[in-house]
This record gives C-alpha cells, structure tokens and sequence, in this order.
C-alpha cells in the first residue's frame, strides 16, 4: 500500500519515513508532493533511510497544480493543504486506495495493514478524536475548517465527526474526489479539513465500505495533555504527532532521539508513551511538573511563573476535595462504562472476561 505526504521539511520526512519502514513493512511506496526546492534534499535520502522495499515518488507541485489551483492556494494553512491533497488525488501517482499522512505522523510500534483495512471484508478502518458539533476552538486555520467541515457535512447530511486525529488515514480516491466535488457545490472556498471532508462524505455516500469509526490513538494531539479537553480519550497510542520541540532542553522528551534507532525503537517509544501518561495524570491533579517546560506554569524564576506555580498550588486541595465528594458518582459511571463494555464483547461473541468464544 502506498502513503501520501505533503512535505517541505526533508529532514522531517527523512526520520519519519525510517520509522514507517521500522515499523509498518508492509508500506511498499512514499508518495510526497513537495516544491521543487524540497526534492534535491528527499532525492538524496540514503539507502538507510528509506530502505529496500519502500519506493520513493516526488511529485512537483508546480507540476502537479494547474493555474486555477494555484490561484486557490491562499495563505491559510488549511486551505492551502486542502488544495495540495485533493490535486495529488485527482491527478497524482496514487492507488484506488492508500494511506493519506503528514510528514511528522510517526508509529510508536508494529502496525499492520488490518490497522487500516478490515481482514476479510476489505472495509476500511477510520480513527475520530472529536464531534465537530462540540469543537468550540476557533483561534487558528485549522479550527475555522474544522468549523467549515462541520457546516458542510451537516448541510450535506452526513456525520459530523472530526478525522483530523494527526495520524495516518486509508482514503479511497474516488470517494474523495466526490467529496470535494460536493464541497464545490457549496462554495468556492478551499478552508476545509482534508482529512475529515473527504472521510465524513464518503461514510455518508458509500457506507458499506467502512466499519464504525474508532476512537483515534495518536500521542501528542493535543500537544501536552490537558491543553484542550479530550472528547473522547485514546485507549492505545500508536502514533506520535511529532513536535520537534518537544525533544529540546527541560521538554517532555529531553534526552530522547527523533531519529529511529533500530536497536532501541521500542525502548525508545515505550519511554515517550510513559513520560505522556505520567504527564496527563500529574496535570490532571494540577501537579504540573517542575523540570518539564509546560504553558501553565510558565518560565520559571519570573514573577510571573511564581505566581502560577502559587496559584496552582492553592488550587490543589480544592480539586482532591471535589474528587472525594464525586467518588461515587465516579465509580458509577466506572460501573456503567465496564457493564457497557462486557455487553460490547458478547455482541463481538467473546465472553464476558474478555476471552474470546472458541
């Protein structure tokens, strides 16, 4: 199966492709849709890097985009995005079917191919981290598509939740031409979302070719925990949406390389995922961590910082007492999800512990 990138950070790319190859074999061709000027750098990526059995394919975007397109391209982020992709769908070297991703979406383990398409029905496999009737952020491009996605698939009758989960998506080509055909019925702006417009359309026009969306399993969207409200939460990480920043000095993953090392990966993955999990739970209890750089406490040793670090701190005992008085609301509705999901597990045919039927 083929993966789709957009890419004009080489180096980015490079390391990402060396975990796609690490951990997802079965990958046999990169598809990236890059300027001109990236090309030099991604032709020069080694043997090492890419590897035998995973083929690189540059598509030039000046190439690629007709005037029209380029004329539709804009400034804002997600627009300029959404014409790249549905250029590269229309007209580029793609499959019936493949993988759409970013360039710094990056498996955390082994992933197979049933990730994506269901054995034995050949239904595709999709991953929604948010509704979009509940998405309130509107402070960047990606929120306003978000908000536009949602307008327009509402408008259009189909599901309204977000794909955008900052992880690798199976599109099928066709489907998403029709998507943004129909988008272009509506209106003449570009701002959608590429992941969720062409997704959301296609469950509503061809359902038979998915199952029930899953709940997404990316670590790092949000970036830090806590920084927006789950709205549903992942029960697995798989992906990682890669900040290079978060490997600097005093970051949540100082210390940790972004670049695969064959021999460590799964040491190396393991310890990013507990470093999260420690760091949602800590922020959860409003105990940020004093040696992690993070938004709330600020830079430390200004007055500013001490302030929030008081602040905080003054915080703490009313959020253990609210905790005590919502135990056993809590363990209620820890009752009911667990009664739910044994429930779930009998429709599958398994038994109610879990085991499967034999």
């Amino acid at each position: 199966m083929q993966i789709a990138f957009l890419s004009n950070r080489p180096a980015v790319l490079a390391e990402t492709l060396g975990h796609v190859r690490h951990f997802m074999p079965w990958v046999t061709e990169a598809v990236v849709l890059a300027p001109a000027k990236a090309h030099a750098p991604l032709t020069d990526l080694s043997a090492a890097t890419v590897g035998d059995g995973l083929a690189l394919t540059l598509v030039d975007e000046s190439e690629l985009l007709t005037d029209a397109e380029r004329s539709r391209l804009g400034t804002a982020h997600a627009a300029h995005n959404a014409v790249l992709r549905r250029a590269l769908v229309e007209r580029g070297p793609l499959e019936d079917r493949f993988l759409q991703s970013d360039d710094d979406y990056r498996p955390l383990k082994p992933v197979g191919p049933d990730f994506f398409v269901e054995d034995g029905t050949g239904r595709m496999v999709t991953y929604a981290y948010y509704d979009l009737a509940l998405w309130r952020r509107d402070e960047t491009s990606f929120d306003r598509a978000q908000h536009a996605t949602y307008l327009a698939l509402q408008y259009l009758g189909a599901g309204h939740l977000s794909f955008a989960s900052h992880m690798p998506q199976v599109l099928d080509r066709a489907l998403t031409v029709d998507a943004y055909a129909a988008a272009d019925r509506l209106t003449d702006s570009t701002e959608f979302c590429e992941w969720t417009l062409p997704i959301g359309y296609a469950q509503l026009t061809d359902p038979e070719q998915f199952v029930e969306p899953e709940a997404f399993t990316t670590m790092c969207w949000p970036r830090l925990p806590h920084e927006w409200p789950f709205w549903v939460r992942p029960e697995e990480l798989v992906f990682e949406n890669f900040y290079p920043d978060l490997y600097g000095p005093g970051q949540l993953f100082d210390g940790l390389p972004t670049a695969l090392d064959p021999d460590q990966a799964e040491r190396h993955a393991f310890e990013k995922m507990r470093r999260w999990y420690r760091f949602d739970l800590d922020a959860g209890r409003l105990k940020f961590p004093e040696d992690v750089s993070n938004p709330w406490l600020g830079e430390a040793g200004t007055a500013s910082g001490r302030a929030r670090r008081l602040f905080f701190k003054a915080l703490r005992p009313a959020r253990r007492a609210y905790e005590y008085v919502a135990l056993e609301e809590r363990t209620r509705l820890a009752e009911l999800a667990g009664a739910v999901d044994r429930l779930e597990r009998l429709d599958r045919g398994g038994r109610p512990d879990g085991t499967d039927t034999p």
